[in-house]
């Protein structure tokens, strides 16, 4: 009885280490993850000034956030599709400027490119956690073994310490390559679908002036509302180049930030992989050296 109570109370403080750990884990991405935007915030010429951004940095209490109700979530579903369907009218618009026509052939690209990646890099994380569970297994099975078999109870008890502790160095390995690769080409997926739309909403504008230009002239023709017209053009016009100078300036940006981050992330990953690669090494072989010494 003393020795089922036993070992009821370890396994009760392996599935508390384990739950802290995966705890601890997706604590630290939403730390990640929220850093990265905040930052992405304050280094924006605009945003940063925004009294919102103010208050939620410098608000003491707990924020209280509401998820979407019904109406707003359909809402916002009949205005995805109407933007798809708008983009669609819209992917044979001649545009002159050469910066953009770039751009749009690169974020369209990139963007199908970044969804494989991130689709790459999921599986990645998944297969390194698998790892982690089948070591999980093994510490389990040997454990069992050194219970059953007294022959080899010391040879067993020292293989399923081994394993333990492998499977604790993998968990660390699948959240570090989760943090570093899978959230971050998560995040940046999203950042090109900002990008696109910022393009589709310089698009919009642009079509917006062009239908102005043919009102104008129709207008012109017929000698009738050639005020409301003009005015409506001006305002069609500033929007137009207020958006597409704001649009270069973020795409910029974008290619900046994106270049840095990555380089970042890749150095980090690969000194964290060396790390881990070493301290399994260790691990392995003290467990041989102790096995040998059996």
């Amino acid at each position: 009885v003393v020795s089922t109570q036993s070992t009821g109370e370890d396994e009760y403080k392996k599935l508390r280490k384990e739950l802290e750990s995966d705890y601890l884990a997706l604590f630290k991405k939403t730390v990640a993850m929220h850093e990265m935007y905040l930052m992405r915030i304050a280094a924006h010429s605009k945003l940063r000034e925004d009294s919102n951004f103010r208050v939620f940095l410098e608000y003491a209490k707990d924020l209280k956030v509401r998820s979407k109700n019904k109406k707003e979530l359909i809402g916002g579903f009949f205005k995805n599709m109407t933007k798809n369907v708008d983009e669609a009218l819209l992917s044979s618009q001649k545009d002159k400027d050469e910066f953009f026509i770039e751009r749009r052939t690169f974020l369209d690209d990139y963007h199908t490119r970044i969804r494989e990646t991130t689709r790459q890099t999921e599986q990645l994380s998944e297969s390194t956690n698998a790892l982690s569970v089948d070591y999980m297994q093994l510490a389990g099975g040997f454990a069992l073994l050194s219970v059953q078999d007294p022959q080899l109870q010391r040879f067993m008890a020292q293989c399923a310490i081994s394993f333990e502790v492998m499977q604790k160095l993998q968990k660390r390995v699948s959240t570090d390559e989760d943090l570093k690769f899978t959230d971050l080409f998560k995040y940046y997926q999203r950042e090109a679908d900002a990008a696109k739309s910022l393009l589709y909403r310089r698009g919009r504008a642009l079509a917006d002036k062009d239908i102005a230009e043919n009102k104008l002239e129709k207008a012109q023709e017929k000698f009738k509302d050639i005020p409301t017209a003009e005015a409506y053009l001006q305002d069609c016009k500033i929007r137009f180049e207020s958006i597409s100078e704001m649009a270069k300036t973020e795409l910029d940006t974008f290619k900046v930030r994106r270049l840095e981050t990555y380089r970042k992330h890749l150095v980090d990953m690969s000194e964290l992989q060396i790390r881990h690669s070493q301290s399994k090494v260790g691990e392995l072989s003290k467990g041989l050296e102790l096995l040998c010494d059996l």
